[in-house]
């Protein structure tokens, strides 16, 4: 039938028809009626599926997803400019250089995104609760190095991030451990928030040096035999059963992350903190076609050790693929824990991070705390421990003074709205101008009072920017373990030989 279709328009149609194009149509219009990650590649698509294997490229920094059919910022890669300008995980990227993303492929969106280095690209990025902003990036040569720090938190506690699972991963993270070994280490912090995933090679080769050996540690079920696949860990690890593990994820912990995050989970390895993870437990395969063609389609799913599925449901855009999982089941860990399969993995300990208030969400997304801290760094060059002082807090204040920042709070830009609205009204009835004056006044405040009040939040993010111009992504990292809610609650736990060994093992309590 679609030969048919295809042969008949080419002979009959009214116009010249360029096979290659109609071809190219065709295949993408099948696929999109599959999941976002299933796509056609010619050639020049084809960077995202080499970018694992090679750890650089050009672009700003960011990784990318689809949620609810929106082009997604899973995470921005540490050090980056996406990361530097401000953007989250979470933000919807609506436009491309004005261009819209709402029909655009994951790959098509990624390559718009790319380019040379030093040429500017324009995002147009959606927040929950905040109108439209766009982010003007200037390209640059982005290496990705998959652990961005490694180090002692205390003299018991290490810490790891690890920011994506490529071929690398191994390698650094078995660097990264024995050197946390040679320190005496008798707990770690294995932080995956942001850490969109990769190659899920590098996820069992992970859990292969933290497990101990012979245990089923992930498995993929497809429709072929060969999508039909179980991995156990194969090595007696490098981190000993009596070091306690902590691993952090977030919204922006997808695919390998959550293998890893939800296999320690199951086997009570270790506790998991932070808030629920991305949903990605889809498996693709990348099929060549020939020297300039790919075909990346999804062949399979994940499950973690107790049974439960990672993928998040409704990945599916039309109708043509029935997806046949059942509603959310209860499963169980080793010791006995009840565990939800609902797409995700649902932490052990949930910790909300605090909201950024309006001025300082607008300071960060803006760049202002990055650039002020390199302005300051350069005419002071700062060395040792980053101290702000009531001098660097004046000098931001006067320093964001000139900048054109836009402090209307939503319930603000919704007055404004009213008021236009009941423009006529208000002009003849008193009680309307009264009641709108009420209102005005409520929001009355202007960048001094916003300032003041949101001192505290001012300062870390100052302190964090300093330590990143100052001494780069690690030193930033470093800066956080006294205010990073996350890692603190992970400290406390796994400080507290009952707290962690009672969440562990119910029979304890």
């Amino acid at each position: 039938m679609v030969y048919e279709v295809y042969k008949r328009v080419m002979t009959d149609y009214a116009d010249q028809i360029d096979p290659k194009k109609l071809a190219t149509a065709g295949i993408d219009g099948m696929l999109s009626e599959l999941d976002p990650y299933s796509v056609y590649l010619e050639e020049e698509d084809r960077h995202q599926l080499n970018l694992l294997t090679r750890g650089n490229y050009g672009g700003v920094g960011i990784q990318l997803g689809v949620r609810n059919d929106s082009l997604t910022v899973i995470a921005p890669i540490d050090d980056s400019p996406a990361q530097r300008a401000g953007i989250i995980t979470g933000d919807k990227i609506i436009a491309v250089d004005g261009e819209s993303t709402s029909e655009m492929s994951l790959d098509h969106a990624a390559d718009n995104i790319r380019g040379p280095k030093d040429t500017k690209v324009t995002l147009t990025i959606r927040r929950w609760g905040e109108e439209d902003i766009d982010f003007v990036l200037t390209r640059s040569t982005i290496t990705v190095k998959d652990v961005s720090y490694s180090g002692m938190i205390n003299d018991k506690t290490g810490y790891i991030r690890l920011n994506r699972f490529s071929r690398n991963s191994s390698g650094e993270m078995r660097q990264a451990l024995r050197s946390l070994d040679n320190q005496g280490v008798e707990r770690i912090i294995l932080d995956l928030r942001g850490n969109p995933g990769g190659l899920m090679d590098a996820a069992v080769q992970i859990l292969d040096m933290l497990v101990e050996k012979g245990i089923e540690v992930v498995s993929m079920s497809g429709r072929s035999n060969e999508s039909n696949r179980t991995f156990t860990s194969q090595n007696k690890p490098i981190v000993n059963s009596s070091i306690r593990l902590a691993v952090l994820i977030d919204g922006g912990s997808a695919s390998a992350s959550e293998i890893v995050a939800g296999a320690i989970q199951d086997l009570d390895r270790g506790i998991v903190v932070g808030t629920n993870s991305f949903g990605k437990g889809l498996v693709q395969t990348a099929y060549q076609l020939d020297e300039a063609r790919t075909l990346k389609m999804t062949t399979a799913k994940y499950y973690i050790p107790s049974g439960r599925l990672i993928q998040k449901p409704g990945y599916l855009r039309g109708d043509v693929a029935a997806d046949a999982e059942g509603s959310d089941s209860v499963f169980a860990t080793v010791n006995g824990r009840r565990v939800i399969s609902n797409g995700g993995i649902t932490p052990d300990f949930k910790v909300e991070q605090e909201r950024t208030p309006l001025l300082t969400r607008e300071c960060w997304r803006k760049g202002l705390f990055f650039e002020f801290s390199s302005k300051y760094h350069k005419a002071h060059q700062i060395k040792g421990n980053i101290e702000i002082t009531d001098n660097i807090v004046e000098e931001f204040r006067f320093f964001i003074s000139s900048k054109n920042l836009d402090l209307k709070s939503e319930g603000e830009k919704e007055l404004a709205k009213l008021e236009e609205m009941l423009k006529e009204e208000s002009e003849t009835d008193k009680r309307i101008e009264h009641s709108l004056s009420v209102l005005r006044k409520h929001y009355e405040e202007d960048m001094d009072d916003l300032f003041n009040d949101e001192l505290d939040h001012i300062r870390v993010m100052l302190e964090r920017d300093m330590s990143w111009a100052v001494g780069g992504i690690g030193m930033r990292i470093e800066s956080s373990f006294d205010d990073d809610p996350v890692v603190l609650k992970a400290i406390e736990v796994v400080a507290d030989q009952y707290a962690y060994g009672s969440t562990l093992d119910p029979s304890m309590n």
